[in-house]
């Protein structure tokens, strides 16, 4: 097959960049991050192959987690073209176009440092390659089921599988596994062998362990590889989408693991380079009071590293202002909790959402406002939805980020962009005149203000809270 190459267009990190001046967090990570997407196929060709470019592209541009480019020709793989990306990412089939020279640098690629991602038929490739097998960590041996299924999370902290909770169903094409061992990769996924017929014509396994998904390392490389995406409807479902990109990051050694990983309520060296400041250190809450007073109310606490709501306070305010900033915090909330953080607040109002638009701190399923988009979990609460439920299972921490540039607003949580908009143009005047805020005259017009927490009646923890000023576009 000849060579199929596309390449992303990258218009919403150009413009991200221009407005910035400085280079964000997500930006950064977009400049810097090459993806190169194989789908060639050398035996069975998959339909879903056209869906999964067209997908994996979108979610690529969405998320500004990387730069992708798509090629259906493995013949391009060769050391010098191998050292223009940071991933790699099969979705192939059969004894593809490569030189012995060309396998070798790949494998060389991955051992110095680089991702490796296998999407479902990957492991239906190179069989007369023993060093590939040793790299994606077994081979495809029939797929006995094509039904919906019940998947366990064995690794529930691993970010590409965080957000699926202890279990889920999917309809998927369901594969097994030879010359492979739990010995030589780290199992994220397997399948429940309860929701499945143990009878059924073409099961080879014996032991009746279905990895679906795994992690392992080559080197200095990192090497994930998921089972599931046969179907278009499972490249469509947002739970298999954050799985993939949260594994493609994850390969690439991504940098907000690290950070997450990292003491909670400190700043990397770089974050201080940058300019980030602590809005809260795990104990010291002098960086904020409640609104229109002068003390922190006492129902506003410290707890356990924790910024928590533990009683009745009210709503709480930085004591400093911001124009033009980018921030970051970490939320949890228990079963139908509600909270929300706000900006560019005044104390003219009367509550401080008279004045700031509001990124929504909700959990979905618990609470009415999960049922409309518009008020749910990431939305500019009342006004803008987000493209996606981006929340992780109640209880866990929601990572989220919040862009204010001039009039420019991004939405931002557990590394997907919900949203973006401009602060008094027409769909914004449009959509506030339908809306509550109507009769609030200040209401998304200050130029400058407060950072403020929503008292919602509800407990409500928030961890890492860190701002940045930035350059007023």
């Amino acid at each position: 097959m000849g060579a199929h190459v596309r390449l992303l267009p990258l218009l919403t990190v150009v413009i991200t960049l221009s407005l910035l001046g400085s280079k964000s967090e997500s930006t950064l990570w977009a400049a810097s991050h090459q993806v190169l997407y194989l789908t060639q196929s050398a035996g069975f060709a998959h339909p879903v192959l056209d869906h999964s470019e067209d997908a994996l592209e979108r979610i690529a541009e969405e998320s500004g987690l990387f730069e992708l480019t798509v090629s259906r020709d493995a013949s391009i793989l060769t050391a010098e073209t191998l050292a223009k990306y940071n991933a790699i990412i099969f979705f192939t089939t059969g004894e593809l176009p490569m030189s012995v020279d060309q396998q070798a640098a790949l494998l060389a690629y991955v051992r110095g440092g680089r991702g490796f991602v296998g999407v479902h038929s990957a492991t239906d490739t190179f069989y007369e390659w023993p060093g590939y097998l040793a790299l994606i960590g077994g081979y495809f041996d029939g797929h006995p089921w094509r039904q919906e299924v019940t998947v366990r999370v064995e690794k529930q902290k691993h970010p590409s599988t965080m957000h699926l909770g202890e279990s889920f169903r999917i309809d998927d094409e369901i594969y097994q596994f030879r010359d492979w061992s739990r010995s030589n990769v780290d199992v994220l996924l397997s399948l429940d062998v309860a929701s499945v017929d143990l009878t059924a014509p073409g099961i080879k396994r014996t032991d009746q362990d279905f990895a679906l998904a795994w992690t392992r390392h080559e080197g200095r490389g990192r090497v994930f590889y998921t089972a599931l995406g046969h179907r278009p409807e499972v490249w469509d479902d947002t739970r298999f989408q954050r799985h993939l990109v949260e594994g493609i990051t994850w390969a690439m050694g991504n940098t907000r693991i690290a950070e997450n990983n990292a003491a909670p309520n400190t700043l990397t060296a770089e974050e201080v380079a940058s300019g980030w400041q602590l809005l809260f250190d795990g104990q010291n809450l002098s960086a904020w009071r409640g609104f229109k007073q002068d003390e922190i109310p006492g129902g506003w606490r410290a707890v356990d590293g924790t910024l928590a709501r533990v009683g009745p306070a009210g709503d709480i305010i930085t004591i400093e202002t911001f124009d033009h900033f980018e921030m970051k915090f970490d939320w949890r909330l228990q079963e139908s909790g509600n909270s929300g953080v706000m900006f560019r607040v005044s104390e003219t109002g009367e509550r401080v959402w008279h004045s700031g638009p509001e990124f929504q701190v909700l959990h979905n399923e618990g609470h009415a406002d999960g049922l409309a988009p518009i008020t749910s979990a990431g939305s500019n609460y009342a006004l803008h939805p987000p493209i996606r439920d981006g929340t992780r299972p109640i209880g866990s921490w929601n990572t989220s980020r919040l862009l204010v540039l001039g009039s420019h607003v991004e939405h931002w949580m557990n590394g997907i962009k919900l949203l973006e908009y401009e602060l008094g143009d027409v769909d914004w005047t449009r959509r506030v005149e339908a809306s509550k805020f109507a009769s609030l005259p200040r209401y998304g017009r200050e130029l400058i203000g407060h950072i403020a927490i929503q008292d919602h009646s509800d407990p409500v923890a928030y961890r890492n809270l860190k701002i940045r000023r930035l350059k007023a576009p």
